[in-house]
């Protein structure tokens, strides 16, 4: 609606200040080529003035003054220098008028009701002065002009506010239709609608149809998340329940005295415990980093050496699984906390070793890549499937949709990892294929 209002007032104004200077101009042009005119003719009548011998000849005035079209639509008298008038000439319509009606009533000029412009010009050398009364417009032609003018600028702007109007109509539904369709698919993501029910089509401009897109992805992202925390809440609940149910049932067993507290049970309660209390652990160190809670001592580091250490400290470990792990280590330089920082290589070589069969490899690498320091841990274990790869950064996640403990962790671990990568400034990815292996990528800023 704002665009047609905007269209007719356009469509009005416009062609009526166009018209109003179209007409001022006229106008003007007029008023430059009248004062030109009267000054030539000024000097003709004074330099008739002067051939004379200073006296005025009415007839010859008349000679000079009738011949002269563009005086048809004025009175001009001429006034000598007494200020006695030597000769008058009328208007066309007036001299006409009195032809028709000689020696009648009427033989005095009609009266008009048109406005009239008064022009005094003095002649040089003392001749006198010419008395100019111009009937405002001055003659039909200038009418005829300007009514012309008036009517083809108002046709025109009456198609103008035509055309403008359909023109804005069309535009501010093409505009609209995207605005319309994101207003429904954001009232159906408040109402926890996340499913995408048509797409919008794209319309060819570009910030409206990024809009569209940006919706359409707050909605998927939305939906993911929604899906996400959903499994998050059963994971937490089975990984709490477990160790609750398991140390409950023992205790109970003992205080029936159905079970005899005995150094094993009791060695399974405690080991429950500390399971619960680990998780417990690992979710508030999580909470912390994702939090921005999370204290750093950056320490200058090269990371070769500690690569190399953390390494050796892995061999005896790998070597009674029978996996071969090679380190492929370049001199870099960056600044890590080394406590938290160890444990991100430790989780990843970890689960390097945990997924890799026995007589498997994993390789350790560290290079400079332009100002970053990247490390490797690859391995040839069974790897990620490709739909599982997306989610495996997420807290609780785990492709062994059993849960079975012989297949991973409590599905913290990678969260925590991608959470102290980023607490240092750095980033951490993936890629994998399915019975070949996995590499994990982390970068960090090299100093």
């Amino acid at each position: 609606m704002l665009y047609v209002i905007l269209a007719v007032f356009a469509g009005i104004v416009v062609p009526i200040l166009g018209l109003k200077l179209s007409v001022d101009g006229f106008r003007k042009y007029q008023i430059q080529r009248r004062q030109a005119d009267l000054q030539n003719l000024g000097e003709s009548l004074s330099a008739l003035f002067h051939e004379e011998g200073r006296v005025w000849n009415p007839r010859r005035v008349m000679d000079i003054l009738r011949p002269a079209p563009q005086w048809a639509a004025m009175t001009i008298s001429l006034i000598d220098a007494q200020g006695r008038e030597v000769y008058t000439l009328l208007p066309m319509s007036m001299r006409m008028h009195r032809k028709t009606h000689r020696g009648s009533q009427e033989d005095r000029p009609p009266e008009t009701a048109s406005p009239t412009e008064h022009i005094t010009v003095k002649l040089p050398g003392g001749a006198g002065r010419l008395e100019i009364e111009r009937r405002i417009p001055s003659g039909r032609y200038e009418t005829s002009f300007i009514s012309y003018l008036v009517q083809y600028t108002l046709s025109g702007a009456f198609v103008m506010i035509l055309f403008a109007c359909g023109l804005g109509y069309f535009v501010a539904g093409r505009l609209s239709r995207p605005v319309i369709h994101a207003i429904e698919r954001t009232k159906n993501i408040a109402r926890g609608d996340y499913d995408v029910h048509e797409e919008a089509k794209p319309i060819g401009i570009r910030e409206l149809d990024a809009l569209s897109r940006g919706v359409e992805d707050l909605g998927r992202s939305l939906a993911g998340q929604e899906k996400l925390r959903r499994r998050l809440m059963v994971d937490v609940a089975h990984e709490l329940r477990t160790p609750l149910t398991v140390t409950r049932t023992q205790i109970e067993a003992i205080a029936d005295g159905i079970l005899e507290p005995t150094p094993e049970r009791l060695t399974l309660c405690v080991n429950e415990m500390t399971r619960l209390a680990d998780l417990i652990g690992n979710i508030d160190v999580l909470s912390r980093i994702e939090g921005e809670t999370l204290r750093l001592n950056l320490e200058v580091t090269d990371m070769k050496k500690f690569l190399e250490y953390v390494a050796e400290s892995f061999k005896p470990v790998f070597t009674k699984e029978g996996i071969n792990l090679a380190s492929e280590l370049e001199s870099v330089t960056c600044e890590i906390d080394r406590e938290k920082f160890r444990h991100v290589i430790d989780n990843l070589l970890s689960n390097a070793m945990r997924y890799t069969d026995k007589g498997g490899n994993v390789t350790l690498r560290l290079y400079a890549r332009d100002d970053e320091a990247v490390i490797e841990v690859a391995d040839t274990g069974i790897g990620i499937a490709p739909e599982d790869l997306p989610n495996i950064f997420e807290r609780f996640w785990r492709a062994d949709e059993s849960r079975a403990r012989v297949t991973g962790g409590s599905g913290v671990g990678l969260a925590i990892v991608k959470a102290t990568v980023e607490a240092h400034g750095g980033k951490i990815s993936a890629v994998s294929k399915k019975g070949e292996g996995t590499c994990f990528t982390v970068s960090l800023k090299r100093v």
